[in-house]
C-alpha cells in the first residue's frame, strides 16, 4: 500500500495541495502543507512576527565539523530571538543565546546575524536570518534546538541536529534525545517526527534521507520516490517507530489491505498483479495515526532475553521501552511452541529410539500452541512453567498503555533443556568462587585398570580430548573393549540428555550412557557424531563454557547484519573462540551454515539474502571443546520485494473450500491461448502489458471468470475500490476497455485480491434455473445448487413486474425478494397476464453469488413439458458505433450482465439497411464486429442477441448507424526529415499524408521501388542506411473511388565524393593526351588535379596543361574533370591524381599516362602481306591499322576479316568491345576471327573495334609461342611454351586447356610459369592442348592446338609441323595417327562444321577449331593461386566433368587439390591479388544482362561465383 501512498503524497505536496491529517481523537488536528505545520491564526495583517519560512530540515554533520542551524524570523520588530536546547532529563529548555549575545558558558556557541547599524524609531532593522553556530560539534550536541521569538503569542520552531560519528557504526541513539516530552506543542511534534537516525541504522541510502522525516515529506524531498523504493521497507518501519497504529487506522476506516504501513510494513510493487493496489485515498488518515501514535504509544520492549530454567520452564526478561516507557501499563509475553527444531535429517529409526528416552510430543499439541502472559509494567521478567520438555519455543514481548500497544519485539528461540554439570551448588550467601576449570578424569588409567592395552584404543577411546577423531577402523579394532572404554569415558555419568538435545541419533545416544555391551556395524554411523559426543562428555565433566548470553542483532541490512552477545557465565574466561550457526527459516528445515573461529562480539554476518528470515545461535569454544548453544534469535532482512500473505489470504489459499479454478473457467469459455497467461489471480503485470492489445476483445471473458459468479462488491468497497470499478467486482463490464483501464487500473490489486479471496469464501452461482409450472397467479421455480462445492446457507429469489421502462434494465436487486433453504419455490399472488422477471442467487455468511441467468415470463396458465422453460443469459447491452467509414462500421457492445462464468457465449448480430425488410445475421464470439461492404452515406439498423446452450437471450437495444459519404483519395507531397540535410548512411523519416473516405491505402516508393504499403491517413516511415540513389520519393494513394493520386519529391542526399578515373592512357611521345575523371558529389565539391599525392603538388592550368571542370547537364551531382597534356614528354609520364572534397569528406583517384614503346608492337603491313590483303586495301596497313583509309571502299569489305586479324595482333579485345556495346555478331572481330556476314559490323562498329585495338595494343599480351609436349610417363606429360612476343612483360597468368580429342568436356588450369605437368592421363588416348596468356585487362588469343597420345609419345601440332626443330619420332607419329584415325577425324570435323552451319548450339564441351574457348572467360580479372607456380596437375572423373588438380610448390610436394574450375577469374579492378581468396570458386553461366551485353549465347564471358 505504502508504495502508492508515499509517492502520491509527494505529488500532492508538490502540486501545492494541503493534506489534512485528522487523528481519531479530536484534540489533535494538523494542517500539513508545503511550508510548515503552523497555526494559521498567528498570522494577521498587522505585521506580527512570523517564523513560517524558518528552515526546519534535520541537520546532519560529522563530528568535528561546524554545525549551522538556521531560523528565519519575519517582522521580528522589538521581539527578541533566542536559541534554546531541549533538556530531555529535566524536561526543560536551556537558553543558549539571546539576540546576538551568547548566554551559555560554552564558547563554541554563537549567532550569525546581519544586524543593521541604523534604527528607524524604536523598531530595529536588520536581516531576518538567525544562524546558531556550534564550532567543532560533538556527538553530545545532538538533540533538539528551539528558535524562540519572544512575541505575544510566543513563536517557536524546532530543529533537529544529529552529529554523526566518523567511525563505521552510527552514534548510539541513547545520546540523542529524540523525545522531548509533552512540553512541545503537538503541531510541532507532528512536524518534527524525524526518524533519520533509525534510517541510518537501517542502512537507508543517503539520497533517501528526505523520506525519514514527516516534515521533509510534506515539504517535498526533491527525490524520485521510485529511486528510493528499495529503501521504503526500512523507512516505513522507522516511521512506525515500533508502535502498533492498526487500531487507529481501523477506526479511521483504512481498509485492511492498506494497513501494512500502520504495522510498519511496506508492500513493494512486484510483477504480481496483487501488489498493484492503491491506498492513496487513505494517506491522510494513515499519516495522522502514525503522527499521533509515535507521541502516545510505547515502543517495543528492549533487550529481550530467554533463560532456560528447567525442562519445563523458561524465564523471559526485557528492558522497558525507550519511548513512552513510563506510560506502559503492562507487557504481554507470547510464547509459541514450534513444530520441530534442529533435526539432523536422519532416518525414522532415530525418532523411534528417541521416544524411548523421552515421551513423544504430539505434533498436534505443538501446532500453533501459544501461551500469553500479561506482566505488570513494574516487572521486567516472568517465569513460564508447564512447558513441554525438549521443545523449541519462540518468545516475543509487546508493551501496552491506555492508548494502545507497541509492535512485538524481535523474537528469541530457546529449547527447554538443562544440561547436567558437576558444578557444585553454592550455599545461601556464599560468594561465587573464581572461575576454575576442573581437571579432566583420568580416563586412560581407568582403561588400563580394566585391561585395555592396545595402543590405538588407549589413544582414541581412552583420551576424551582425542575421542572426536576416532574412525570406523578404530571402533572395529577396539570392539572387544568397547564396554570398558565407554564406561571410562562417561566417568559413570549419563550424558544422553545432552546427546539427545544436540541431535544425536537414538542408537548413538546409547554410547552417551556408558552402558554399551557390544558394538556391531550399525554403530559405525556414530563416528561422524564423535565431535558432538566429545562435547557432551566435556559438558558433563563441567569443563566446557556455558551458553553465550544476551544474543542480539543490529544494523540489519539486506546483505549483512551485526550479531552481538555477552560471554558465558560459566567458564567464560576460558573461551578461546565462538562458533556461529545460522540458517534461513523456512517451512522445511534448512541445514545450518557454520562459521568457525569467531574471536568475540560483535561479529559482522555477511552474504545474507534480502527479504529472508534468519535464525542464529552461538556456541563457545575452549580448550576442552564446544559449550552449550545460546538462545536462538530470529531477524528479517529488508527487501525490495515484500509479499507476505495475510490471515485472510491463507483462508482462501489453504482452505479446503477453495475449489474454484479460474484457468479452467477460461478454457471452458474458449479464451484464446495467447491470453491464458493472464487468466490467473497471480498474473504478472508484464504479461498484462504485453497482451493488453491482443486480449482486449476478450476482456469480458477474463472478468467473468475472475469473479467466478460471485458478488465481490462488498470486498471491493472495503478494499477502497472507487464506485466506477464496483461493476467489475460483480463480473460486469459497463464501459469501454479504455475507460475501465483509466479508472480502475490503479486499483487492480485491490480488485484481484477480492476476487481471489472471494472465490474461496463466497458461494457460487446456482445452476439449471427453470420454470416448471405457470398458472394465472403463480410460477414454480426449480434450480440446482452450485457445483463447485461452495458453502451455501440459503437462496434469495428476486422478481419484479416488467414494463416498457424496465424491459432493458438489468439490476442486481429486484423489487421483491424471497429467502428459501431448498432449491425450489412457488411464487404466488402474481398479476395475471403480466410479464415478470425472475433470478436466484445463493448466499452464506460471507455474501452472495451473482445471478447466472434470468427468466422473463408471462403469468398466464400454460402447460409445460419436460423441464419447463430454462433461464437464459441476460441480453447484451450498451451498443455503440466504435468506428466508421464510408464502406464499413464497427459495432461494439457489452456482454450480458447475468451469465454463468463457465458457459460459452456467442452473439448474433442482426443488421440491415433502413430501406430493406430482411435482416442479415452474423455470428461472433467477440463483443465487436465490423460490418463491411456497406454503401456510403447510408443508414443501417443493428441489434444483438446472446446465445448459449440454453438458447437465445432477449434482444439488446436497437442501434441506428450511418456510414460516411465517399471522397476520392488525395495525397500530399511527401515530407522528409531532416528537411535540408539527408546524409548518406544516416536515417531519414518520410511522412505521407492522404485524405479521402474510405480510408485510402498509401504506398511509399523510393526510386521506383515499393518500400511500404498501409491503409491509413498518416504513414510515417523511417529509412535507415540511406544511399545516394534514394533521391526520388513518391507517395501513392488509392481508396477505390475516383482516380488514384501520386505526389513525388526529389531530394538531394549529401555524401562523400566518389571518383571514377580513366585508368592508364598510352600515347606516343609528342602526342596530346587527355586524362579524365568522373566525380559524383553533393554538395558541390572542390576539385583539383595533383601531380604528387604525398606532397599534394597541384597541376596548374596554363602552358602545356589545360584543366576543365564541368557539371553534367543531366545529373547535377555529377562532374567531369579533364586534364589535357600538350606535347607529351618523358617527364610527363607517370601518375596524376583527381581529388574532390566537400563538407562530408574527400576522395582521390589516380590516372596514369605512359609513353608507348613503339619497338615492341607488331608491324601491321607485314601481317597484311602475309594475309594476302588486296593491293587496293593496303592503304589501311600502316604501322597501325588506319581504318578510315578503306572504310569507304566497297572493294575492301571482303578484306576486313584479314585487316581485323592483323589489327587484333594476337590479343582478345572482346571485353573492351563489350563495354562499347558491340553486339554479339561482331565480337569475333575483336579477337581477330572472321565473321560470316561482316557488312553490318563494317558500317556500324568498325571504329569502336579499332579503338579497342588501339587501347589494348600496349596492355594485352600476345599468344604464347612454341607450345610443346614432353611425355613423362604413360599417364603424365609436361606442357611447356615460350612467352609471347607481344607485350611479354604484361603477362600475369597463363591458362592451359586440354581434353581427349573429340571429347565434350574441356579441362583447364592456370599457372604463372611457362610449363605445367598434367597427370592422370589415360593410356593410348589422343589429347590436344592450347594455351593463352592474360592479365587483369584481358587475354591473348589461343595458340594452335598440340595433339599427342600418351604411351607412344606421338605428338602433332599444326603450329610445329613445319618447324625444323620437330623430332623425327613426332613426324612419324603424325603420319601413323593420320592413317589410323583419318576416318574418325574427317567424321568429327564434318559433324562439327555441319552443326555450325545448321546453327546448332553445343551443350557441353566445345571444339578448339571453332574455337571452343570463345566460351572461356577473358582474363579480365585473374585470381593468382597461393604458393609458387602450378607445376603438377591431375585430372580425373569429377562431378559434371570436373577434374581434381594437384598443385605442388617448388619442392615438388603437393600443396593443394583443386578443381580445374576452382582457379577462376577474380573480379578485381586494378590489381592482381597476391594470394587466392576463393579457393572453392566456381564459374557459373552468364546472367541475362551479360548475355545481352557481351555477345551471343555464353560468348565466353563467365563470372565468378563466391
Amino acid at each position: 500500500m505504502w508504495r502508492s501512498s508515499l509517492p502520491i503524497l509527494l505529488l500532492a505536496v508538490a502540486a501545492g495541495v494541503a493534506v489534512n491529517l485528522a487523528p481519531p481523537q479530536g484534540g489533535l488536528v494538523f494542517n500539513m502543507g508545503i511550508g510548515a505545520i503552523l497555526s494559521r491564526q498567528r498570522e494577521s495583517k498587522g505585521g506580527l512576527p512570523s517564523i513560517r519560512d524558518s528552515l526546519t530540515h534535520p541537520v546532519h554533520v560529522y563530528e568535528g565539523d561546524d554545525a549551522l542551524i538556521t531560523c528565519v524570523v519575519r517582522d521580528a520588530g522589538d521581539a527578541a530571538v533566542m536559541w534554546k536546547r531541549e533538556d530531555r532529563e529535566r524536561h526543560s529548555r536551556r537558553v543558549l543565546t539571546a539576540g546576538e549575545t551568547r548566554v551559555t558558558a560554552d564558547p563554541r556557541f554563537h549567532v550569525l546575524h546581519d544586524a543593521a547599524a541604523s534604527r528607524k524609531g524604536k523598531i530595529k532593522s536588520g536581516g531576518d536570518v538567525w544562524v546558531l553556530v556550534i564550532k567543532q560539534s560533538k556527538p553530545m550536541d545532538s538533540g533538539i534546538y528551539v528558535c524562540e521569538v519572544n512575541s505575544n503569542p510566543i513563536l517557536r520552531s524546532f530543529h533537529k541536529l544529529s552529529v554523526l560519528s566518523r567511525e563505521v557504526l552510527p552514534p548510539d541513539n541513547k545520546s540523542d534525545p529524540l523525545e522531548y516530552g509533552y512540553h512541545m506543542s503537538k503541531e510541532a511534534f507532528a512536524k518534527n517526527h524525524n526518524y533519520t537516525d533509525c534510517c541510518v541504522e537501517a542502512n537507508v541510502s543517503t539520497n533517501c534521507y528526505g523520506f525519514c522525516s514527516i516534515q521533509s515529506i510534506l515539504e517535498g524531498t526533491g527525490q524520485d520516490p521510485e529511486v528510493c523504493e528499495p529503501d521504503f521497507p526500512a523507512i516505513v518501519k522507522c516511521m512506525a517507530d515500533g508502535r502498533n497504529h492498526v487500531p487507529c487506522c481501523i477506526q479511521e476506516g483504512v481498509p485492511d489491505i492498506c494497513q501494512d504501513v500502520c504495522r510498519g510494513e511496506y508492500t513493494v510493487i512486484t510483477d504480481n498483479i496483487k501488489t498493484h493496489f492503491s491506498c492513496s485515498t487513505y494517506t491522510e488518515q494513515t499519516l495522522a495515526c502514525i503522527v499521533e501514535g509515535v507521541e502516545i504509544l510505547p515502543s517495543a520492549p528492549e533487550r529481550l532475553r530467554v533463560v532456560v530454567l528447567s525442562d519445563t520452564s523458561l524465564q523471559v526478561s526485557w528492558a522497558p521501552p525507550l519511548e513512552n516507557g513510563d506510560t506502559v501499563t503492562e507487557v504481554v509475553v507470547n510464547l509459541t511452541a514450534l513444530r520441530n527444531f534442529d533435526d539432523d535429517g536422519t532416518d525414522a529409526t532415530i525418532s523411534n529410539a528417541t521416544s524411548t528416552l523421552q515421551p513423544a510430543i504430539s505434533q498436534t499439541q505443538l501446532l500453533n500452541t501459544t501461551i500469553t502472559v500479561k506482566v505488570p509494567a513494574k516487572q521486567n521478567t516472568t517465569i513460564i512453567t508447564g512447558l513441554q520438555p525438549f521443545t523449541m519455543y519462540e518468545a516475543t514481548a509487546t508493551a501496552l498503555n491506555i492508548y494502545g500497544s507497541s509492535l512485538p519485539s524481535y523474537a528469541l528461540r530457546a529449547v527447554t533443556y538443562i544440561p547436567f554439570t558437576n558444578t557444585p551448588k553454592l550455599s545461601k550467601g556464599q560468594d561465587s568462587p573464581a572461575p576454575k576449570i576442573p581437571k579432566l578424569p583420568d580416563v586412560r588409567t581407568c582403561c588400563k585398570n580394566k585391561g585395555i592395552t592396545h595402543p590405538t584404543c588407549l589413544d582414541k577411546l581412552c583420551e576424551p580430548a582425542l575421542s572426536r577423531i576416532a574412525q570406523v577402523t578404530d571402533l572395529m579394532i577396539c570392539a572387544p573393549w568397547v564396554t570398558e572404554s565407554f564406561s571410562c569415558l562417561t566417568n559413570g555419568q549419563d550424558h544422553s540428555p545432552c546427546c539427545r538435545a544436540r541431535g544425536l541419533p537414538a542408537l548413538c545416544q546409547q554410547l552417551c550412557t556408558g552402558n554399551v555391551t557390544q558394538i556391531d556395524f550399525s554403530y559405525f554411523k556414530c563416528v561422524k557424531h564423535m565431535t558432538t559426543f566429545n562435547s557432551c562428555l566435556m559438558q558433563g565433566y563441567g569443563v566446557l563454557p556455558s551458553e553465550p548470553v544476551g544474543l542480539r542483532v543490529s544494523n540489519v541490512h539486506d546483505e549483512f547484519a551485526v550479531i552481538h552477545w555477552d560471554i558465558p557465565k560459566l567458564n567464560g574466561d576460558t573461551v578461546t573462540s565462538y562458533i556461529l550457526h545460522y540458517r534461513i527459516v523456512t517451512t522445511s528445515d534448512e541445514d545450518y551454515q557454520i562459521i568457525m573461529s569467531i574471536q568475540g562480539s560483535p561479529f559482522l554476518l555477511q552474504g545474507l539474502k534480502h527479504n529472508v528470515k534468519y535464525e542464529v545461535y552461538l556456541e563457545a569454544v575452549n580448550a576442552h571443546g564446544v559449550g552449550q548453544p545460546s538462545s536462538r534469535i530470529i531477524f528479517h532482512t529488508p527487501s525490495a520485494v515484500v509479499q507476505e500473505e495475510t490471515d485472510m489470504e491463507e483462508r482462501w489459499i489453504d482452505g479446503p473450500s477453495s475449489l474454484y479454478n479460474m484457468t479452467a473457467c477460461c478454457v471452458q469459455v474458449r479464451l484464446s491461448d495467447a491470453c491464458l497467461p493472464i487468466c490467473s489471480y497471480d498474473a504478472n503485470m508484464s504479461d498484462i502489458r504485453r497482451l493488453v492489445t491482443t486480449c482486449e476483445p476478450e476482456l469480458a471473458k477474463l472478468v467473468r471468470c475472475a469473479s467466478g459468479g460471485r458478488n465481490h462488491q462488498k470486498c471491493c468497497q472495503r478494499r477502497g475500490a472507487p464506485s466506477p470499478c464496483l461493476s467489475l467486482c460483480a463480473g460486469v463490464i459497463v464501459d469501454s476497455a479504455l475507460a475501465i483501464a483509466t479508472a480502475c487500473l490503479p486499483y487492480a490489486g485491490n480488485i484481484v485480491q477480492c476476487f481471489a479471496e472471494g472465490t474461496g469464501l463466497l458461494p457460487g452461482p446456482v445452476e439449471e434455473l427453470h420454470v416448471t409450472a405457470v398458472s394465472n397467479s403463480s410460477v414454480l421455480l426449480v434450480w440446482e445448487p452450485p457445483q463447485d462445492g461452495s458453502n451455501v446457507t440459503d437462496y434469495v429469489v428476486h422478481y419484479r413486474k416488467m414494463d416498457n421502462t424496465s424491459m432493458h434494465e438489468v439490476v442486481l436487486k429486484l423489487d421483491n425478494q424471497l429467502t428459501v433453504t431448498n432449491t425450489s419455490i412457488n411464487i404466488t399472488n402474481l398479476e395475471t397476464g403480466s410479464v415478470y422477471d425472475f433470478f436466484v442467487v445463493s448466499r452464506n455468511d460471507e455474501g452472495t453469488s451473482l445471478p447466472a441467468a434470468s427468466i422473463m415470463i408471462n403469468v398466464t396458465e400454460t402447460k409445460l413439458e419436460g423441464k419447463g422453460i430454462a433461464a437464459v443469459t441476460s441480453p447484451p447491452h450498451s451498443l455503440s458505433v466504435a468506428s466508421h467509414s464510408a464502406t464499413w462500421v464497427i459495432i461494439s457492445w457489452q456482454p450480458p450482465e447475468f451469465s454463468h462464468p463457465t458457459e460459452h457465449i456467442t452473439y448474433k448480430l442482426y443488421h440491415k439497411p433502413a430501406s430493406e425488410e430482411v435482416f442479415n445475421v452474423v455470428e461472433t464470439s467477440l463483443t465487436t464486429h465490423m460490418l463491411e461492404n456497406l454503401m456510403p452515406n447510408s443508414q443501417y439498423i443493428v441489434y444483438v442477441v446472446a446465445k448459449n446452450k440454453k438458447g437465445l437471450s432477449f434482444a439488446s437495444e436497437t442501434l441506428i448507424a450511418w456510414t460516411d459519404p465517399a471522397y476520392p483519395a488525395f495525397v500530399e507531397p511527401p515530407t522528409v526529415h531532416p528537411i535540408n540535410l539527408v546524409i548518406e548512411g544516416s536515417s531519414m523519416t518520410i511522412l505521407c499524408i492522404a485524405m479521402g473516405t474510405p480510408m485510402p491505402t498509401i504506398s511509399l516508393y523510393i526510386s521506383g521501388r515499393l518500400v511500404r504499403q498501409e491503409t491509413t491517413r498518416h504513414m510515417v516511415t523511417v529509412v535507415h542506411n540511406v544511399t545516394r540513389d534514394m533521391n526520388q520519393i513518391s507517395c501513392y494513394a488509392d481508396n477505390g473511388y475516383g482516380t488514384p493520386m501520386q505526389a513525388s519529391r526529389r531530394i538531394s542526399i549529401s555524401h562523400v565524393p566518389h571518383i571514377i578515373g580513366s585508368g592508364m592512357t598510352m600515347a606516343a611521345k609528342g602526342d596530346s593526351v587527355t586524362l579524365q575523371c568522373q566525380v559524383e558529389s553533393y554538395p558541390d565539391p572542390k576539385m583539383i588535379f595533383w601531380r604528387d599525392l604525398n606532397g599534394r603538388v597541384p597541376v596548374i592550368h596554363g602552358g602545356k596543361y589545360e584543366i576543365n571542370l564541368q557539371r553534367d547537364k543531366d545529373e547535377l551531382s555529377n562532374y567531369i574533370m579533364t586534364l589535357k597534356i600538350i606535347g607529351l614528354m618523358e617527364e610527363d609520364e607517370g601518375d596524376y591524381f583527381c581529388h574532390a572534397e566537400n563538407a562530408f569528406g574527400s576522395a582521390t583517384q589516380p590516372v596514369s599516362v605512359k609513353i608507348r614503346a613503339l619497338e615492341s608492337t607488331m608491324n601491321v603491313t607485314q601481317c597484311c602481306n602475309e594475309q594476302n590483303v588486296s593491293a587496293g586495301c593496303m592503304d589501311a596497313c600502316s604501322f597501325f591499322l588506319d581504318i578510315d583509309a578503306v572504310i569507304d571502299k566497297p572493294d575492301c569489305i571482303n578484306d576486313f576479316d584479314k585487316l581485323m586479324k592483323c589489327a587484333a595482333d594476337g590479343s582478345d579485345h572482346r571485353s573492351c568491345c563489350a563495354s562499347w556495346d558491340v553486339p554479339k555478331r561482331c565480337l569475333d572481330w575483336c579477337r581477330g576471327e572472321p565473321l560470316l556476314n561482316n557488312k553490318f559490323c563494317v558500317l556500324s562498329y568498325t571504329k569502336q573495334i579499332v579503338s579497342c585495338f588501339h587501347e589494348g595494343r600496349d596492355r594485352l599480351p600476345g599468344p604464347p609461342q612454341n607450345v610443346k609436349v614432353d611425355i613423362l610417363s604413360a599417364h603424365s606429360a609436361l606442357v611447356s611454351w615460350d612467352p609471347p612476343v607481344k607485350n611479354p612483360n604484361t603477362v600475369e597468368m597463363y591458362r592451359v586447356f586440354w581434353r581427349p580429342v573429340g571429347a565434350r568436356v574441356t579441362l583447364k588450369n592456370d599457372t604463372k610459369d611457362t610449363s605445367i605437368t598434367v597427370s592422370n592421363l589415360k593410356d593410348s588416348t589422343w589429347y590436344e592442348f592450347v594455351v593463352k596468356a592474360g592479365n587483369h585487362l584481358g587475354t591473348s588469343t589461343l595458340t594452335e592446338p598440340v595433339r599427342f597420345i600418351v604411351g607412344d609419345k606421338y605428338i602433332t601440332s599444326a603450329a610445329s609441323a613445319n618447324q625444323d626443330s620437330a623430332h623425327v619420332g613426332v613426324i612419324v607419329g603424325v603420319v601413323l595417327a593420320l592413317v589410323i584415325v583419318a576416318a574418325i577425324v574427317v567424321g568429327v570435323v564434318w559433324f562439327l562444321r555441319s552443326r555450325r552451319l545448321l546453327g546448332a548450339k553445343s551443350s557441353g564441351g566445345v571444339a578448339f577449331e571453332n574455337p571452343s574457348y570463345l566460351r572461356e572467360v577473358n582474363m579480365d580479372h585473374i585470381q593468382v593461386p597461393s604458393g609458387g607456380h602450378l607445376s603438377e596437375m591431375s585430372n580425373g572423373a569429377g562431378s559434371n566433368g570436373s577434374a581434381t588438380t594437384m598443385i605442388s610448390g617448388s619442392s615438388g610436394q603437393p600443396l593443394q587439390t583443386l578443381s580445374p574450375t576452382q582457379q577462376g577469374w577474380k573480379q578485381e579492378i586494378l590489381h592482381v591479388p597476391a594470394q587466392s581468396t576463393h579457393n572453392s570458386a566456381t564459374e557459373v553461366a552468364p546472367s541475362l544482362y551479360e548475355e545481352l551485353k557481351l555477345g551471343h549465347d555464353g560468348a565466353g564471358f563467365r563470372r565468378l561465383k563466391p
